[in-house]
């Protein structure tokens, strides 16, 4: 089992004055134990711009015992991936001191903690007169971060090769720091930060309970009987029926999917700004039954209810057990010469109980209420096939988009919008389409007499079309 690399950033008895992080990926985990073991006066965090939108807000809730917790973003053409860290001591001496841990372990429990990942770390003790250099990249990272928090961007530009010792030599890199907020640089930076949509599917047991029998119901008669009862019978040896109403219909318009989302090989993507304003739209059709059906699920938190439920599913199962005839005990379980009610009722509660318990779950009621599951798009950007896969497919729906005599898309009315003037035709070939828009990015445009915004500001905005 590997061990934990916590230990690389402490020194038992020096007091922190700062650490500075930079990583491509975080953790809470990972950031709690460092502000729990060093306790430093400031914490700065440099974290890739393809990060997922919450984690700057995870880093900045952190604040507290007397820390300053800043953090930014590190922007580069492809992705920050340098895992860096830099602490400032001061000794019990009174002296200034500086550490640096650098090697292949993220900001996460998984790199640091031990027992999960295989990291190759390294530790250096810098020292003013030799690595001068070093700590002067690193106080200017640390000052970036918080003009970053005041809202402005610098540049880390590229530095020479430092010496650390003899035959170890670093190579610090160039990025630009930007605030947490600032607009995606670039057309795949936008894609990263958005947002993909698919139906939700719950577990096909929730709000009904099953009843397993002892063996296989025979078609015919006895099994329409069965069904007469609300019981449903596939397989033949567990019937099933909802313990709460389940209404169907109610509120739900879907135009919302054709209007701000475009069809990708990963599902239907919007940018994060589309969520961020027009999220509480993305509602499939029934929303309101559900919501009704969760209310009615509630209830039977109270006793009171709970016990009335129960005794119409036994009455149910009771006036099942008469229909069954004389061979009932084959099926179902009894007690004596009846039914036994003891089991099915403690049945019953335990179900009810543990469906509950789900419903506590602010996500899983979100996502059946809404019918909707809507998830980051995946950081795969490494991978350079895969990533221009979905890029392209993105860019195919468009030109399927412009073959429509009118199109619902307001991503691509905006898009069209942006190359009037500029393209005949530019959803024409779909490579060609990406190429553009990569390299028009940060181009100002001059659309209905307006060249104030950049193309990739104008089509941020294509949701703000409706």
């Amino acid at each position: 089992m590997n061990r934990h690399h916590h230990d690389l950033l402490g020194r038992p008895g020096w007091t922190a004055l700062s650490v500075l992080v930079i990583t491509p990926y975080v953790g809470r985990a990972f950031f709690e134990r460092l502000l729990a073991d060093l306790r430093p006066a400031r914490l700065s965090a440099v974290v890739d711009g393809n990060c997922r939108p919450g984690d700057m807000d995870m880093i900045r809730s952190l604040g507290s015992g007397g820390t300053v917790v800043e953090a930014a973003l590190g922007r580069v053409r492809g992705l920050v991936h340098a895992k860096v860290y830099h602490v400032a001591w001061l000794t019990p001496g009174g002296t200034r001191a500086h550490t640096l841990v650098y090697g292949s372990g993220n900001a996460t429990r998984a790199a640091f903690g031990g027992g999960g990942n295989a990291e190759m770390m390294c530790r250096a003790r810098l020292v003013a007169r030799r690595h001068a250099a070093v700590i002067r990249w690193a106080e200017g990272v640390r000052t970036a971060v918080t003009a970053a928090c005041d809202g402005r961007r610098t540049r880390i530009g590229p530095h020479p090769d430092v010496r650390l010792a003899e035959g170890i030599v670093v190579r610090l890199p160039a990025m630009w720091v930007e605030p947490a907020d600032a607009p995606a640089g670039s057309l795949d930076l936008w894609l990263q930060r958005g947002h993909i949509v698919s139906e939700y599917r719950p577990d096909p047991g929730f709000l009904r309970i099953s009843v397993e029998l002892l063996r296989d119901l025979p078609p015919g008669v006895l099994e329409r009987s069965v069904n007469a009862l609300g019981f449903e019978t596939a397989p033949r040896r567990r019937l099933t029926r909802p313990y709460v109403p389940i209404p169907g219909g109610g509120g739900g318009d879907e135009r919302w999917k054709a209007r701000y989302f475009a069809w990708t090989q990963l599902g239907a993507w919007c940018s994060a700004s589309c969520r961020a304003e027009h999220g509480h739209l993305f509602v499939k059709a029934g929303h309101r039954g559900r919501l009704q059906a969760l209310e009615r699920l509630r209830r039977l938190a109270d006793p009171m209810l709970l016990r009335q439920g129960k005794a119409r599913h036994l009455a149910d199962l009771g006036r099942l057990w008469s229909a069954l005839g004389r061979d009932a005990a084959s099926y179902l379980r009894s007690a004596g010469r009846g039914l036994d009610r003891d089991h099915y009722a403690g049945q019953f509660e335990d179900l009810v109980r543990h469906h509950l318990v789900l419903v506590d779950d602010p996500e899983f009621r979100d996502r059946y209420v809404t019918g909707c599951e809507v998830i980051d798009v995946p950081r795969f950007r490494d991978d350079v096939r895969a990533w221009r896969a979905f890029v392209t497919s993105l860019a195919r729906q468009l030109h399927v988009e412009g073959m429509k005599r009118r199109s619902n898309s307001l991503l691509f009315q905006r898009m069209r919008k942006a190359f009037a003037g500029v393209a005949d035709d530019p959803f024409q070939d779909p490579s060609e389409l990406v190429a553009t828009l990569r390299g028009r990015w940060d181009t100002t445009l001059d659309v209905d007499g307006n060249g104030r915004d950049t193309l990739g500001r104008f089509m941020d905005a294509y949701h703000r079309d409706d």
